[in-house]
């Protein structure tokens, strides 16, 4: 290793020796002096209470914020160093409130409008005072944030801000009365992608073409609502619609023009089995489970695992409950969409994988890798005799069971190479050599494999 690290590496080797599990202590110790690190220390799980208190010393907001999520510490022991410090303290339920308030009176507007966002929680006279703000921006991300009392809502829907109005019409939090009396005209947008406008307010934005595209995601319109969205050109809009389980079948039945929308269709929950059929073969949506064949019954399930469709044969293969006879079934299917789904069942087994694999050859490759269960010598196998060893390459090399000769192979395609500097099998030469690379500095560095010299070497490189 060099004396000294070239500039370019320093950083990406040292984020990932500070997430190196087999980091030792004495290391540990040093590495927490630096600020850059303090994020990346936070989620350590061996870090000491000196360590944690070097960490806090930093003031970085993010670590002390990952360190309270990781109960490393409590509110009442960060110091508070800034503002940014400050305001992760009152995102926590046993923060002090005086925190708050005095946040509340700060002098820069920035630091006040970020209040609402952060605060799990606001006093109700902190409410009050942000709401008067001279500030729109404060008061807009109070609104948005922040559940208002009903006439504190009321009365800043008079609000002379547009900033003021709009968050009022894109917040949850605002009382539906108060939605149903904003000016539509201009807030259209907002109010139809709001969850708490009232469905008839709602129906009433569909003359303003700007609600279109998020009236046809909402679940609680009149069936006329859709039908005359269906009449849209906008792919957007369409899309919607087809993904919407409200949309009556009618109208589901008439979003079918597309490759785009034949797959969102087949993801709608609320899709006939028939139509579901006859839109699987041109759909191309892959092996995961569509929601449909996830809520099937059994009967419907077996009938669907006789359909004559491969694709939906496919897809019944995703569902993880199978019987264990229709399992079977489908493992002995001879297409090879069904097995892409079949070999990352629970029920396969690796001589089910073998002969999968086998059978099918490589372009079932990378979804056999991809199982928990392949052993090490059907990963090798698979790298060896791989038609597209791209691929196939990026999938071993991410798997626990890859033996370090195999990992050797994977490295040829650079992608690979970075998932595989990181893997504890890749040899201890291999892993040095990697982390001459700025692509693969840092998952070197990460790899639980890495000699101890090799690391002291490394913080001895970066200087301190």
């Amino acid at each position: 290793m060099p004396a000294v690290l070239p500039g370019r590496l320093v950083n990406a080797v040292l984020e990932g020796l500070a997430s190196n599990p087999a980091l030792p202590g004495y290391l540990l110790d040093r590495l927490v002096t630096r600020p850059g690190l303090a994020a990346e220390l936070a989620d350590r799980a061996d870090l000491t209470p000196e360590h944690v208190r070097a960490l806090l010393a930093h003031g970085d907001s993010m670590a002390v914020h990952r360190l309270l999520e990781n109960g490393k510490v409590t509110p009442a022991d960060v110091p508070i160093a800034n503002e940014s410090v400050a305001l992760v303290l009152t995102g926590r339920p046993d923060a002090d409130p005086a925190l708050t308030r005095a946040l509340a009176f700060h002098p820069d507007p920035s630091v006040r409008a970020r209040l609402p966002e952060s605060a799990c929680s606001l006093p109700a006279d902190v409410v009050a005072l942000l709401a008067r703000d001279p500030e729109p921006e404060v008061v807009a991300e109070l609104v948005l944030f922040h559940a208002l009392p009903p006439t504190l809502a009321e009365s800043l829907s008079r609000h002379p801000s547009p900033d003021v109005l709009r968050a009022l019409a894109s917040s949850p939090h605002t009382p539906a009365s108060v939605l149903a009396r904003l000016p539509s005209g201009t807030l259209a947008r907002e109010l139809a992608a709001n969850p708490a406008t009232p469905p008839a307010a709602a129906a009433d934005l569909l003359p303003h073409h700007a609600s279109r595209y998020f009236l046809a995601g909402r679940p609680d319109l009149p069936a006329g609502v859709y039908e005359q969205l269906a009449s849209e050109l906008e792919p957007g809009i369409l899309s919607h619609l087809a993904a919407n389980p409200a949309v009556p079948v009618p109208v589901l039945r008439q979003l079918t023009g597309t490759r785009a929308l034949r797959r969102v269709l087949l993801r709608n929950p609320a899709i006939p089995l028939d139509l579901l059929e006859d839109l699987a073969p041109a759909a191309r949506i892959g092996p995961d489970l569509v929601p449909r064949i996830a809520s099937a019954s059994p009967a419907e399930l077996r009938a669907l695992a006789a359909s004559p469709v491969a694709q939906v044969r496919m897809m019944v293969a995703a569902r993880a409950d199978l019987p264990p006879d229709l399992f079977t079934c489908l493992v002995l299917d001879d297409d090879p969409g069904v097995a892409g789904a079949v070999v990352v069942h629970p029920l396969v087994t690796v001589p089910q994988l073998w002969e999968l694999a086998s059978r099918h050859g490589s372009r079932l490759y990378p979804r056999v890798a991809s199982n928990p269960l392949c052993p090490a010598e059907l990963l090798h196998h698979m790298v060896l005799r791989a038609a597209s060893v791209r691929e196939t390459c990026r999938v071993v090399a991410r798997h626990p069971c890859a033996s370090g000769e195999t990992l050797v192979l994977c490295s040829e395609d650079a992608q690979a190479r970075h998932f595989a500097a990181a893997h504890p099998h890749l040899p201890v030469p291999v892993v040095v050599e990697l982390l001459g690379s700025e692509f693969t500095a840092g998952a070197a560095a990460a790899n639980p494999s890495l000699p101890v010299r090799v690391m002291e070497e490394l913080v001895d490189g970066a200087g301190e």
